[in-house]
């Protein structure tokens, strides 16, 4: 070891123990007052001074001692090797000690210094930071387990909790939230004091302090701006009458019917005078914080979203006229454009109104066509016995053309198509609203066919001339779809409704002919020919007026209501199983007496005189009854001798072939006539 190392190292084993004796003594001084005021809580800062200051001389010996140390070069094979490593952990030990007590004397002189009467709330703000800095930092392991530490944390917690309550308790001072309930109104006052110096102290304290203002927010939001939003109120907003204090104030009914409920322009106009009143206590501390943003990240989504929901939702016109009109887009963005320019903001819900001004128009444009459905079925449930006179006409389009026949409609369905008409005729000239016109179209005409007969069940099944005109109805809307087939765009959507329809339409229709049928086998319960009957009674002829009533009556409340090929079709349907069951019935008698025949004959006189008037050209009756000619017939083989029916039958080449079979006409003349040589002669004949 040369000379120059040799007395670094005399040097070092001198001042070694001489500083960890000072850290020992610092350490006990240190102890003395932590003990006092953490733990005995007995005051005790004779010496706070005097430590500060030998302190920082104790740290600054500390230093050169273990840069010396570090500097030492000590061959290992030596004795001085292991007094140098000896030196060096007693050293280590004694800074660890020293740098615990420095800790505890740091805070405790920043405790000393937080209740200074020249401390404002930040610099109180700022101490306890530092404090809780200090406090957080555990750089040893030893240090939670000290009572006077625990201690410590405790002081802290109590200090600032003073600290905020104390901040609250100003800011209340500063800025008075008051509501007062009545049995049907209440009331909010809100005074900001004038005192712009305080207020930022308060409110640039508490925004360090991490404070959210929730009660604040929470505030506003339910008893301010939720009434403002669907309430009519009474506000008042005064900045410049009274010196001192800046008032808002606004009543409001504590139930309102939907029909007061305020327009979104006054909502609009009523928040922002409120914002704009509020802006007093509106403190900015930095370009990134001020009281308004904290505000808005506890609230912002939640005013806008009940913006939306309760107020602009339903004041978006439902009309064209009316959003033509609106200003409702450019009102929204100028709303929003404001409470940025407030610093209103909270980063996440900044561009919610925006977006939403930008989904107006397409919003409208479902409302409209939710309200063109709601006056498409106002339309369908009036009652309408009114009637129509649709005229005969063809449409052309492409190389198809469409026919309408003569008939009537409801003076609803009349309506309902005009208002088609309308629906459509917007479509075309709105484009990008097209699609939505042609689907409500769709969705109109699909609700017709379940809403209406479920409506009119009754009627449509139990009223012979209902269910003619609804079937006239669907058959008008199927021929209104073919003829605006160009216009519409899904026209495999609209082939399909109108398919149904038309199936719609007929099935009604077909179920009223059903019970037509049923009605007319339940007359002819009446026409009963037994095997004892010797003469026809009154209840033949009975049964057989009642079913010619039955088809007068249907014939006063569908000739001039369904197209003429309808009605023939139809009435001579009915005709026809009338006519077919009368000729059946007397074909099964085995034995016709001259009373029955003349009886018989007489009865289908009277169906001859009848049934032919059922039709504007009596002779249409031929033509549409397939049984009608066969009918003739029969009253002639009743009527008729044997020579006659024999000429009728013609050896198979007569009239009478046209309707019977030869089992048929032989039956008949066994039934009519006795054994006779005549008769076996004639039957002979019928071959």
């Amino acid at each position: 070891m040369d000379n120059i190392s040799q007395t670094m190292f005399e040097n070092v084993s001198f001042h070694v123990p001489e500083v960890l004796s000072g850290i020992r003594k610092h350490q006990e001084e240190v102890r003395d007052v932590v003990t006092a005021n953490y733990v005995d809580f007995v005051a005790n800062n004779n010496k706070y001074g005097k430590l500060l200051e030998s302190g920082k001389a104790l740290e600054t010996q500390i230093k050169e001692l273990v840069a010396s140390t570090s500097q030492l070069t000590v061959d290992k094979s030596s004795g001085a090797w292991n007094d140098l490593r000896h030196f060096q952990r007693d050293l280590e030990e004694g800074v660890r000690g020293y740098k615990i007590a420095r800790k505890l004397l740091s805070v405790h002189d920043l405790f000393e210094s937080v209740n200074l009467e020249t401390n404002g709330y930040e610099k109180k703000a700022h101490i306890l930071g530092k404090i809780k800095a200090l406090l957080d930092e555990v750089e040893d392991p030893v240090l939670p387990d000290l009572h006077c530490f625990q201690s410590m944390i405790l002081r802290y917690e109590t200090e600032y909790e003073a600290l905020i309550n104390e901040l609250n308790t100003e800011f209340a001072s500063l800025v008075v939230l008051q509501q007062r309930s009545f049995q049907n109104t209440k009331s909010i006052t809100i005074r900001i004091r004038k005192d712009e110096d305080k207020l930022y102290q308060v409110v640039a304290t508490l925004l360090k302090t991490q404070h959210d203002f929730q009660s604040v927010s929470q505030f506003l939001l339910e008893n301010v701006f939720a009434a403002v939003i669907v309430k009519p109120v009474s506000l008042i907003c005064d900045e410049q009458s009274n010196d001192k204090h800046v008032l808002i104030q606004l009543s409001y009914q504590q139930s309102v019917t939907e029909e007061l409920r305020p327009g979104y322009k006054t909502v609009l106009s009523n928040i922002m005078q409120i914002f704009y009143n509020l802006s007093n206590m509106n403190i900015v501390v930095s370009d990134e914080e001020c009281l308004f943003k904290v505000i808005a990240r506890q609230m912002k989504k939640d005013l806008c979203n009940m913006l939306i929901e309760r107020c602009l939702e339903r004041d978006i016109p439902g009309t064209i006229e009316g959003m033509k009109e609106s200003a409702m887009v450019k009102d929204v963005c100028e709303f929003n454009t404001f409470l940025q320019t407030t610093n209103f903001v909270d980063g996440e819900n900044d561009q919610l109104l925006e977006v939403y001004a930008n989904s107006i128009e397409t919003i409208h444009q479902k409302k409209l066509c939710d309200n063109v459905l709601e006056t498409a079925l106002d339309i369908m449930k009036r009652e309408s016995h009114e009637m129509v006179l649709i005229e005969e006409h063809e449409y052309q389009f492409g190389t198809s053309t469409v026919r309408f026949s003569s008939c009537m409609v409801t003076r609803t369905v009349m309506e309902l198509k005009k208002f088609l008409d309308k629906v459509l005729t917007e479509a075309d000239a709105h484009g990008e609203a097209a699609d939505r016109f042609v689907k409500t179209i769709a969705t109109i005409l699909e609700r017709y066919m379940v809403d209406v007969p479920m409506a009119n069940e009754k009627l449509l099944f139990k009223i012979p001339q209902q269910s003619a005109l609804f079937r006239n109805d669907c058959m008008y809307l199927n021929y209104w779809l073919q003829k605006n087939d160009d216009k519409l765009k899904d026209h495999c959507l609209f082939a399909t409704i109108a398919d149904a329809l038309k199936a719609c339409g007929e099935d009604i229709f077909q179920h009223q002919l059903n019970n037509q049928r049923t009605q007319t086998m339940h007359a002819l319960n009446g026409f009963k020919l037994s095997v004892n009957l010797i003469e026809l009674g009154t209840e033949q002829q009975r049964a057989i007026r009642q079913c010619i009533r039955q088809f007068e009556l249907l014939k006063n409340v569908w000739q001039t209501v369904l197209p003429d090929p309808v009605y023939k079709q139809s009435l001579a349907g009915l005709i026809d199983l009338f006519v077919r069951e009368i000729i059946k019935r007397i074909q099964s008698l085995e034995d016709i007496t001259t009373a029955i025949g003349n009886g018989l004959v007489l009865l289908i006189d009277i169906m001859k005189e009848a049934l032919p008037n059922l039709f504007k050209d009596p002779n249409d009756v031929h033509q549409h009854v397939k049984q009608w000619t066969k009918l003739i017939q029969l009253q002639q083989i009743l009527n008729g001798s044997l020579v006659e029916i024999t000429e009728l039958w013609a050896e198979g080449k007569g009239p009478l072939t046209m309707c019977f079979s030869t089992e048929e006409v032989k039956h008949l003349i066994r039934a009519l006539f006795q054994n006779t040589k005549q008769r076996q002669a004639c039957i002979a004949s019928i071959v």
